[in-house]
């Protein structure tokens, strides 16, 4: 999407978002992934996003659906039990197993449109996207400030990790616990060198007049949205509303579970 208005890829993205949370039946979002994933595989992405993407996505989605599995109680069921003390009924159904498996589809897909959009996108290009959509400039300039000092965050753990092995110190031996506990001693440093970085930054946006109500900020020659853009954000619009009433409003049709659920 080179040469895009950044509201119009902001935009997208989150119509593309919306897509997945429209179904609960996994053969149906399956559909949905395979679908973001031959486009993010057009637009381009790197290597180290893959497996950044494979490992996020991939833990994230089965984390969610091992902790949906057992909590499912229409259909029918292969196994029920009940938490001790608390006496809670646990079960796993047959719609169970395909909820569960749908929760995770659907965190696999917002992790791969989430992650495609954030890698590719400019901390400037987010805030005037932001601002087309009518947020205030402000509220979009201090959101772009969260992703433009990722790079600080990590040169500063790079750094301190570096400082921690001419100590002695390495967080790839020894058990479980111990690389856990390894680790505070890089989390405790990073934590308050990025604190001593927040009176900077405050002291830099007041240097430069910066207000939260301030009508005068704003972008020095914003694009506009062309007319290809505008009708093809109506028409992404209009599908996803069409999805939505078959769906929703008529869940006997597709891609729908559990009425009246989301």
């Amino acid at each position: 999407m080179k040469n895009a208005h950044p509201s119009f890829v902001l935009l997208v993205f989150l119509l593309l978002g919306l897509l997945p949370f429209l179904f609960q039946d996994p053969r149906v979002l399956v559909v949905v992934l395979a679908a973001n994933i031959v486009l993010i595989a057009k637009l381009g992405w790197k290597r180290s996003m893959v497996k950044t993407y494979v490992l996020v996505g991939g833990i994230g989605a089965c984390f969610a659906t091992i902790t949906w599995l057992p909590f499912t109680n229409v259909g029918e069921p292969y196994w029920s039990s009940q938490i001790p003390v608390i006496n809670y009924p646990v079960q796993i159904t047959d719609i169970g197993v395909l909820w569960a498996l749908g929760m995770g589809m659907r965190l696999a897909n917002v992790a791969l449109l989430s992650m495609y959009y954030l890698f590719t996108t400019s901390p400037r290009e987010i805030a005037m996207g932001l601002r087309g959509i009518g947020v205030p400039f402000s509220v979009s300039f201090l959101l772009s400030l969260i992703f433009r000092f990722i790079p600080l965050v990590k040169n500063d753990l790079a750094t301190i990790r570096e400082a921690q092995m001419v100590r002695g110190m390495t967080t790839n031996e020894g058990s479980m616990t111990e690389r856990i506990r390894k680790y505070g001693f890089l989390l405790v440093p990073l934590i308050f060198s990025s604190l001593k970085r927040v009176p900077v930054i405050s002291n830099a946006l007041d240097a430069k007049g910066f207000r939260m109500r301030n009508h005068q900020h704003r972008f020095y020659r914003s694009q506009r949205l062309r007319t290809a853009e505008i009708v093809t954000l109506l028409a992404g619009f209009a599908l996803v509303v069409t999805l939505f009433y078959f769906a929703r409003i008529h869940p006997e049709h597709f891609g729908v579970l559990i009425p009246g659920r989301i």
